[in-house]
């Protein structure tokens, strides 16, 4: 029975992970597109200069290169994190998962805020928390609402994970910044995706195509602070 165990155990272990993988690759597969206005050709390019360990860092570029998008998102979840956090009862190591996630969608909060102004993101979380707590009282008088309120509450990965790829599919501005690179024949616009020695590839702001540019005729560059 315990070797059975085991062997449950591993396989469901294997498919978590290759769920995950597959997830990773589909995020990865999204923004190619995205990115590249859904161009094969332009999106064949970028293709050989990402990879699945780049996913953390361009969920992190994703989230932050469209303020309004990423305001969105962090309405959403920083209700449900703050609710799970209140069920869940004083910190302990067996809600400390639930409670670093509160603080890290806290601290973007937080950022966005201080950076962009953008209020409206706490009158969306609040609304959200409010309507959640609602549903979730009505008991009787409303089963489904109560039912989807709790539903969405114990779904907090479902929800990152189609939060993510929504944005990954939505968001056209990569997940670096957007650079003024100065050239002895002009100035180029576009976002560097890889910075291998002796050359930049560089995908246009204006038309989203690649080109390829030699460091021995970049005399500067610039980056662009981005807009909310």
């Amino acid at each position: 029975m315990a070797g059975h165990a085991a062997e449950s155990a591993d396989r469901h272990l294997v498919a978590k992970g290759l769920s995950a993988t597959g997830m990773a690759g589909l995020f990865l597969l999204l923004r190619l597109f995205a990115i590249t206005d859904y161009d094969w050709n332009a999106a064949f390019s970028v293709a050989g200069t990402i990879g699945i360990d780049d996913v953390a860092a361009m969920v992190l570029g994703t989230l932050m290169a469209s303020p309004v998008l990423g305001g969105v998102a962090l309405g959403i979840l920083l209700p449900v994190a703050v609710i799970r956090q209140v069920r869940a009862g004083r910190p302990s190591w067996t809600n400390a998962g639930n409670l670093a996630w509160l603080i890290v969608v806290a601290l973007f909060t937080a950022s966005l805020l201080w950076t962009f102004r953008m209020w409206w993101v706490l009158g969306l979380a609040a609304a959200v928390g409010l309507a959640l707590y609602l549903l979730s009282r009505t008991g009787k008088r409303d089963p489904e609402g109560a039912r989807f309120a709790r539903w969405f509450m114990s779904s907090s990965a479902l929800i990152v994970t189609v939060a993510a790829l929504i944005l990954a599919a939505s968001v056209q501005v990569p997940w670096v910044s957007l650079e003024h690179i100065h050239t002895t024949a002009g100035m180029v616009e576009g976002y560097v995706l890889e910075n291998p020695p002796g050359y930049l590839k560089v995908l246009l702001e204006a038309g989203r195509e690649i080109v390829i540019i030699d460091t021995a005729d970049v005399t500067g560059r610039q980056e662009i602070e981005p807009e909310p």
